[in-house]
């Protein structure tokens, strides 16, 4: 069976639906690398806030209510779709 590939969706069209489903409640499942350069699988996070001139998101957990901070440009797959700048 062949896997469908999901399109690839800009970095402002992320930074957009971040903050849509921040306002809606909605969780996302996002792939990013850390300051260190490890990869952060943040499943199934709500958006807590953004800072649009930081360029940064900051992510909540509801199962372990840890907050993480995450740049922008590090979000490398949002919801199984590939992001490019």
């Amino acid at each position: 069976m062949k896997q469908q590939v999901k399109s690839a969706i800009s970095l402002k069209d992320v930074q957009l639906f971040l903050d849509e489903c921040q306002r809606k409640r909605e969780r996302v499942w996002v792939t990013a690398l850390t300051a260190k350069g490890v990869i952060d699988h943040y499943d199934g996070w709500f958006v807590q806030s953004s800072h649009w001139r930081r360029g940064t998101h900051d992510f909540f957990n509801p199962v372990s209510k840890q907050f993480r901070k995450v740049r922008d440009v590090l979000i490398f797959s949002i919801n199984g779709h590939p992001v490019y700048i």
